[in-house]
C-alpha cells in the first residue's frame, strides 16, 4: 500500500461528525478520468452479459451484486487511498469487503419531491437487525458509496439519508405515505465525491427524473468475523496480482480461528499500520 494513502486518515473531526450523523462526504474521492472510466465500465456491463449473478432489472433501475470483481477499475476501489483510510479509522483494521453492488437508474423514472411519496427507508444488513437485540443496534459495518453521475442536484437519484438516525432502532414516517420524515435530506455532490456511511442509517433511495442515467457504486466493509453477503467472485488472475492487504480486504484468511482471534499473518493491514500508523494499529 502506497504510504501517500496517510494523507487522508481520518481526522478528529471527520470522525466526530461520523459518530454524530452517521455519514461523511469525501470531496473529490475519484478524479475526472477515474470518472469516466468507471462510468463507461458500469455502461459496458450493463448492457453485455457478463453479469451472470446477483442481478436485478426492474423499471429502469439495475441492482448489480457482487461486481468489486467484474473489472479491474472496480476492484480497485475496495482500497482505494482516499477512502479506505476513513474505513479503517472507523472500524480499526479487522476488516474485509462483505458486500459490494452498483445501481444503475435510467433517466426520467418517476417523478418524486421530498413531500411525494414516501421512499423505502431502511437500514442495512437484514437479520443483524432481528437477531441482535441491543438499543442502538451495533455499527459492524459502513458502506462506500462512489457517485459517477452528477448527483449535485436532487431529483437525479439521490441517496436520501436522516442524519444521526444510526441511533434509533426505529424513525416515525408519514401515516399517509406522503412525505419523508423530519430532518430527512438527499445527499448531493457531483461525480467523483464518496459517502461513508454506518449501516444503521436510515436511507433510502430515489427515483431519477433527470435526463441522464444516475450510477452509484456501492462497498461494504466490516469486521472478518462477519459473514460475506456476496460469493466474491474474483477472477483469479487479479486476486493472484494483488498485494497482501487486498487480499485481506478480499477475504484471504489463513484460518477462521484469525477472523476473531488474528495474528499477523491474518491482517497484513495491522502489520503495515503498526509501521506507518501505530496510532490506529493499537486498537
Amino acid at each position: 500500500m502506497d504510504p501517500s494513502c496517510l494523507d487522508h486518515v481520518l481526522s478528529e473531526d471527520e470522525a466526530a461528525t461520523f459518530d454524530r450523523d452517521g455519514y461523511l462526504i469525501v470531496e473529490d474521492a475519484l478524479d475526472a478520468d477515474q470518472v469516466a472510466h468507471l462510468s463507461a465500465v458500469v455502461d459496458r456491463l450493463v448492457e453485455s452479459d457478463e453479469i451472470t449473478h446477483a442481478i436485478t432489472r426492474r423499471e429502469g433501475r439495475v441492482n448489480a451484486l457482487d461486481m468489486a470483481g467484474l473489472d479491474p477499475a472496480l476492484l480497485d476501489l475496495v482500497d482505494h487511498p482516499r477512502t479506505l483510510p476513513k474505513v479503517w479509522g472507523i472500524l480499526g483494521w479487522n476488516i474485509h469487503l462483505y458486500h459490494s453492488h452498483f445501481i444503475v437508474g435510467a433517466p426520467g423514472e418517476r417523478s418524486t419531491e421530498s413531500n411525494g411519496e414516501t421512499l423505502r427507508w431502511h437500514q442495512d444488513s437484514g437479520r443483524v437487525n432481528l437477531d441482535i437485540e441491543t438499543d442502538p443496534r451495533p455499527r459492524i459495518s459502513l458502506k462506500v458509496a462512489f457517485i459517477v453521475s452528477d448527483a449535485s442536484e436532487p431529483g437525479r437519484g439521490n441517496m436520501w439519508i436522516l442524519p444521526g438516525s444510526h441511533l434509533r432502532n426505529e424513525i416515525d414516517l408519514p401515516a399517509s405515505g406522503i412525505g419523508q420524515p423530519n430532518g430527512a435530506m438527499p445527499i448531493v455532490g457531483p461525480a467523483g465525491t464518496a459517502v461513508l456511511f454506518d449501516r444503521r442509517l436510515w436511507h433510502a433511495g430515489s427515483p431519477n427524473y433527470s435526463s441522464f442515467t444516475r450510477k452509484a457504486l456501492f462497498y461494504g466493509y466490516s469486521y472478518r468475523w462477519v459473514h460475506t453477503r456476496d460469493e466474491r467472485q474474483i477472477p483469479p488472475q487479479l486476486y493472484e496480482a494483488a498485494d497482501p492487504i487486498r487480499k485481506q480486504i478480499l477475504g484471504y484468511a489463513p484460518t477462521n480461528m484469525g477472523r476473531t482471534s488474528p495474528a499477523n499473518e491474518d491482517v497484513p493491514l495491522k502489520v503495515w499500520l503498526e509501521e506507518y500508523h501505530p496510532e490506529t494499529a493499537l486498537r
